[in-house]
This record gives structure tokens, sequence and C-alpha cells, in this order.
């Protein structure tokens, strides 16, 4: 056994807490749990099962029953939110390097998630390779214009590090310009689900999982957590999730790479790194888009404008809004308050 802290050997034990054997490393004078991470008392088994069970689409409150029933200890719903945000943090950074290899046709798909500090959906866009299953990129907007869609697609072709030769989407007509706008090498298919070519079924399949997820989370609480949560739950679903049609197998297993983490344990384990075999070197990015000409450009600046006026006027009509509910109680309690009469004594 070593050290957590410095790697050292020179360790002996050192009593027990809570029926757990503690131990003292000689060299940096510090103490510790065997099979935890620095600065946690908690073994990093429990904190990947509790991560993966969340997002495996149990509750906070289900989970805390379960790590309490399989260990015997009280954990908070806090405690065990703090561990999924800290560890998605970590898995993110794990996997931002990581490049798949996907084939040429790819479906993209859009869909609405509740935040509890909108009153309005904000779109989660997704693009996913039609052979792997792999989910390139994910993009969170509040609006479904060209910019969005052009904004997805870019992030996919840098993420993949080429350029499809097909896009299969929807009837949304944010899409033809996204992707005409973006390069002139994609062909554009539109189609619907249900039908027996060039189908959006497995995108369509992929938001019924994702919506799952979202019941048990019921509603995410802002736009950053939304984009934390949902980035963490996509890890979930490109490398640990099995899927029937790759032979119960990831998309990144599936690619046949040979990646060290098989589940979320190996994120949470410090000596865990990911790895790749076979390395994609993405070719210059410059070349996959087609540059804006000045009509298109001026068409986007023209959208901006609209937009920025559409949310001024929104801003402003909240506020007179809000100016003449505040009017309307300030008479209410002028009404109420109790007045005082002068009686006049003969």
């Amino acid at each position: 056994m070593k050290c957590k802290y410095c790697q050292s050997q020179n360790i002996i034990k050192y009593g027990t807490h809570n029926e757990v054997q503690r131990y003292y490393c000689k060299d940096c004078k510090r103490k510790f749990v065997a099979d935890s991470l620095p600065r946690m008392r908690t073994p990093s088994k429990v904190v990947a099962s509790a991560v993966g069970m969340y997002y495996g689409g149990m509750s906070l409150d289900a989970i805390q029953r379960q790590v309490t029933q399989d260990t015997g200890k009280h954990y908070s719903e806090v405690a065990i939110y703090k561990w999924i945000t800290r560890f998605t943090k970590q898995a993110i950074a794990k996997t931002k390097d990581f490049k798949p290899e996907v084939g040429d046709v790819w479906i993209a798909d859009e869909t609405g998630i509740d935040v509890h500090t909108r009153k309005r959906d904000i779109w989660f866009w997704d693009i996913i390779d039609a052979k792997t299953r792999y989910l390139l990129a994910s993009h969170i907007s509040i609006s479904r214009t060209t910019e969005d869609a052009q904004e997805l697609i870019k992030q996919a072709i840098i993420k993949a590090g080429k350029v499809p030769k097909v896009i299969i989407t929807d009837k949304l007509r944010s899409y033809i310009d996204g992707i005409k706008f973006t390069s002139d090498q994609i062909e554009h298919i539109q189609s619907k689900p249900f039908v027996t070519e060039n189908s959006t079924n497995k995108i369509e399949r992929f938001h019924g999982t994702f919506k799952d997820r979202i019941k048990v989370v019921r509603a995410f609480k802002n736009m950053t957590t939304a984009r934390l949560l949902t980035d963490g739950w996509l890890i979930h679903y490109n490398f640990f999730k099995e899927h029937e049609a790759l032979n119960n197998t990831p998309p990144v297993h599936a690619m046949g790479l040979n990646v060290s983490i098989r589940d979320w344990n190996d994120i949470v384990s410090p000596q865990k790194q990911i790895v790749a075999t076979k390395q994609v070197v993405p070719e210059s990015t410059g070349s996959f888009f087609r540059p804006l000409t000045i009509e298109q450009t001026n068409r986007q600046q023209l959208r901006l404008k609209v937009r920025q006026a559409v949310q001024k006027h929104a801003v402003k009509k909240r506020l007179k809004r809000q100016q003449v509910k505040q009017r309307q109680i300030q008479r209410q309690q002028r009404k109420t308050q109790p007045t005082l009469s002068i009686v006049r004594l003969k």
C-alpha cells in the first residue's frame, strides 16, 4: 500500500474510525483511509457507484437509500450531489481530447428541456453518428435559429476531425442554411421518424433515453447546471451505456479502440487515465467550413439585431408589468390602512 498523498510506502496503521482502518504516512505526516481519494473519507467505489446510479436514472433520494443500505452509513443528498458535480467535471476533463472513429452519415435533431429559472424550455441540440451511435456534439440554446444549427455542426466536425458526406435531419428550416453555410461538401437529407430509409429513428430513440433521465431530475436549476449535467450524461452515454444494436457495448468500445475506462470507477480512481491506441489526427478545421459571403454575413447580423430588439422589448414589458403590479399593491395597502377620525365634543 502507498500513501495517497505522496505515494510513499513508509506507512503504518493508525487505529480505526467508525470501524474503518486508518493509516499514517511517516514522510508527509498525513493520515488517510485506504481506497479513498485525497481529502475524502468515502471509498472511491462508493462514490463511483453513486455517480453511475445517478446517470443511470436514479434520483438523489433513491441513491441515498441504496448507498445507506450497501454501506451501513448515512450520506446526505447534498454530499452525493457534490460527488456528482465534482467527478462530472473530472470526466469532462479526462475525455475532452478523445478522438472517435465515426462513419460518414450523421443524424441531427433537437428537443426541449425544462429549466427552473426560465418560463420557457431551452433547446438541446445533438448530432450522432449513424454507424457507431456515438454522440459527437451537443449544444444548448434558448432558440432554434440557423446559427444554433451551424454551431452544432461545427462542433461535431471539429470533434470527429472530418466532414461527413450526409447529414440527416427533420424538417426544421434552420438546418437548411445551417448546413449550407457550414460546408458545401455535405449532402443534406430531410427525413422523419418511422420511414424505411434515412430515418431519424436512432436519434429520436436517443432523445427518449435522455428524457427518461430528465424525468428523474425533474428540471435543471439553471443553465450552468443544465450544461454540466448534460455533458456528464453524454459521457455516460458514449463511454459506459451499453447498446443492444452494438452487441451490448458502449459506442466507444464498438469502434475497436483500446480505451482504459469502462465505468465511473475508472473516472473516480486517480490512477486511471483515458488512453486511445488509435489516434485520429484532425485535418485543418479551416478547410472544413465554407467562408461566409457578404450577403450571408449581413443576413446573420440582421437576425442578431432582430433578436436583440425582441429581447430588449421583452425586458421593457417585464419591467412595466412589475411596476403596474407594485402600484396595485400600494393602492391596496392604502385602502386597508385604518384612518383616524376626529370626534368633536359638544
